[in-house]
């Protein structure tokens, strides 16, 4: 049995790492055959030389640094924010009714459309940047509070009024362990959309340092293969702190489990 467990999860990272293969394979042999120019798509290995050359660039970790840290504050905070808001909605059905159609109205808006507006009232610091990326993660985080908070099971409800939970102790010790699933899937969409607008934020609202600013600095130059090198460090950076957040949920929820069970 153990045996089956390290093939199938030895099959699962060969196929993750297949698929970039394949994909660079097929990169190169559009360019080989004439489909493009190098200009307009660099070939795999002149990007790779970008990836050296920006690496071996402590300049290029700083940029790195940057863009976390943005990412992280603004994280933090949307989450701490959405994750309160959500809570007040899903346990006050008055909260829902005054608060909910005003926050369904503005969700709708691309976060896009706040720039000019917070640019204007902000200005062209770091705060407006933050801000944009902690609005991001507010909406996923406050829908998947809200959701997980409204639908924990009647009989869980019941049980806690029969043990005389009330107040805070029915919220600490039933409706958020229970909601904790969809809170997790709400943090790690939070996550997924603050880097999503972070180079919406490093890029419309111009900054010194950021991977977002190596990638304005590829397009004004016309350099395509630091543009790509710049995406693929967005991406990574993204997978790596998405497997990470979901790793501490996963244990939080196990952590969980053993202490009821206990």
């Amino acid at each position: 049995m153990k045996r089956l467990a390290i093939s199938k999860k030895t099959k699962a990272i060969l196929g993750g790492i297949a698929f970039p293969i394949v994909l660079t394979g097929l990169w190169q042999l559009f360019i080989f055959a004439g489909f493009s120019s190098a200009r307009f798509l660099p070939p795999p290995f002149k990007v790779f030389q970008k990836f050296v050359i920006l690496f071996s660039d402590p300049a290029y970790s700083q940029h790195i640094a940057v863009s976390l840290q943005r990412v992280m504050i603004g994280f933090f905070i949307g989450t701490l924010a959405g994750f309160l808001f959500g809570l007040l909605m899903g346990l006050s059905k008055t909260a829902e009714k005054i608060f909910a159609p005003f926050f369904h109205a503005v969700r709708q808006v691309p976060m896009i459309g706040w720039i000019p507006l917070i640019i204007m009232w902000f200005g062209m610091n770091e705060l407006p940047r933050v801000l944009i990326i902690s609005v991001a993660a507010f909406y996923p985080i406050t829908l998947n509070t809200f959701s997980g908070v409204r639908n924990v099971p009647r009989e869980y409800l019941e049980l806690a009024s029969v043990y005389g939970f009330k107040g805070l102790t029915l919220i600490k010790k039933i409706i958020i362990p229970a909601a904790l699933p969809s809170i997790a899937t709400g943090i790690s969409l939070g996550l997924a959309m603050s880097w999503s607008v972070l180079m919406v934020a490093e890029i419309f609202i111009q900054t010194a340092f950021g991977v977002g600013t190596q990638i304005q600095k590829g397009r004004d130059r016309f350099d395509i293969a630091l543009v790509i090198a710049g995406i693929i460090t967005v991406g990574v950076l993204g997978y790596a702190m998405t497997v990470l957040v979901q790793k501490i949920v996963q244990a939080v929820e196990r952590g969980r489990v053993i202490s009821t069970e206990k």
